[in-house]
């Protein structure tokens, strides 16, 4: 089983806003919590789901086959 069920709604959450703050807050979250979820999911599928740069967060080809 992938993740649980938070964890693929604050992904799913995140793939809209692209943005950890703006999840965290409006999901009820730590951003330290989130930060852990998107973890957990990544390491199970063996990659990375989000480029993340000091300018934000942006989708990877693989998040876009994991979100359909």
């Amino acid at each position: 089983m992938l993740g649980d069920h938070r964890d693929v709604r604050l992904f799913l959450h995140l793939t809209q806003t692209l943005n950890f703050g703006r999840t965290s807050s409006e999901c009820h979250v730590s951003p330290a919590t989130l930060t852990r979820a998107m973890q957990r999911l990544e390491a199970e599928l063996g990659r990375p789901l989000f480029d993340r740069t000091p300018h934000g967060v942006t989708l990877t080809v693989e998040n876009n086959r994991f979100r359909v």
